[in-house]
């Protein structure tokens, strides 16, 4: 391969995955110099979107672990970088290759897990109350190339929060602005589509009316999503991803389930109806689904739902054509299972100082 350009050697190895790049940067100061090159890491990243290669499902439990997307046969767990005996590390966001982690012990790292760096965020100090929650959000800041981390903390009861924003690029966090909402769920993250996070929130504490809430990454304003013409609006809503679009699951109270999606974002005329369908009997109770993500042929959609006693998560397979549902068993999968991501294989850096360790921050 010597003799081929440059630029066909680019797209050749554009196409393979992390860990043979990584074991290829050894084969010369030109291959490792383009292996390591920013246009090399986005190319690399825009081929694996598009053709959703390097796809891997990263499952919360009493550890990391990772399984193959496309057969979805056996979990490995992750040596994370926060792994502790006393508290679990959850996961608070995925994008383009790192993973968001969160350990009450060791605090809070952007991790890319197929390279095995880590950046320690430096963790802020703020207001504290007994009668606080806190929500968290990670994503891209595509305007300035910028990955950012957002936490909400807001007052039960009170339209009062504290809203702050984490730039990796400069290595810290900074007040912004406060949400103008009240979050409806105290502990669901923000969903991550078209440079927006979302959440569930109300004009003000105890309404019962949800609007879908969204915060651009890039010119850090909140906006407000508009929704679907619901047949009925006695439901419990959650907000999911699916592909690149937003999606909106309604239980009807265990009786029946709507799941939508937003096919072109911010266009209310766009929203689908994905399918609809009553309690399945593959599935003995069930309170919340989530769909993840379309099958790499794009006629199924797998499904990640609560069991009969709302304790952990189980995975089925939704045949979009069939109209049938098909329950997954992962080999050594963690038991219980408190949730599952999507991640994508990817050389995106984390800064020169990748694994390094952080000391706390007073709120600015």
């Amino acid at each position: 391969m010597s003799d081929l350009p440059t630029d066909v050697i680019h797209d050749i190895l554009s196409r393979l995955p992390v860990k043979t790049l990584l074991q290829f940067r050894c084969v010369s100061k030109l291959w490792c110099a383009l292996i390591d090159s920013p246009n090399f890491i986005k190319s690399h990243l825009k081929r694996s979107i598009e053709n959703q290669n390097n796809v891997s499902l990263v499952l919360e439990g009493d550890g990391l672990y990772s399984v193959n997307f496309e057969s979805l046969d056996k979990a490995v767990k992750l040596d994370d970088p926060l792994k502790s005996e006393s508290y679990r590390t959850e996961v608070f966001g995925s994008c383009n290759g790192l993973l968001c982690l969160f350990n009450t012990e060791k605090g809070m790292v952007l991790w890319n897990p197929s390279t095995r760096k880590h950046r320690k965020l430096l963790v802020p100090l703020g207001e504290f109350c007994k009668h606080q929650f806190i929500v968290y959000g990670f994503g891209h800041d595509v305007v300035n190339d910028d990955y950012k981390v957002v936490r909400i903390v807001q007052f039960n009861g009170m339209m009062h929060s504290e809203v702050k924003i984490y730039s990796l690029k400069l290595n810290s966090w900074r007040r912004i602005p406060d949400l103008p909402y009240h979050l409806r769920y105290k502990r669901v993250n923000g969903m991550l589509v078209s440079g927006a996070l979302h959440w569930i929130v109300t004009r003000k504490p105890f309404d019962t009316a949800n609007l879908i809430a969204a915060f651009d990454i890039g010119n850090e304003k909140y906006t407000l999503v508009p929704q679907p013409e619901y047949s009925h609006k006695d439901f419990i809503m959650y907000l999911g991803v699916l592909g690149e679009n937003l999606s909106i699951f309604c239980n009807y109270y265990l009786v029946r389930i709507d799941i939508w999606v937003m096919k072109e974002y911010g266009v209310k005329e766009s929203w689908t109806k994905l399918f609809s369908f009553a309690q399945p009997s593959v599935i003995r109770s069930f309170q919340y689904m989530r769909p993840i993500a379309y099958s790499k042929s794009g006629e199924e959609i797998l499904l990640e739902h609560d069991d009969e006693k709302f304790l952990h998560k189980k995975f089925i397979w939704y045949d979009l054509e069939k109209e049938t549902l098909k329950n997954i068993r992962i080999r050594d999968m963690p038991n219980p299972l408190f949730s599952a991501d999507i991640c994508l294989g990817s050389l995106v850096p984390l800064g020169s100082d990748g694994g390094c360790d952080g000391k706390r921050l007073q709120a600015q």
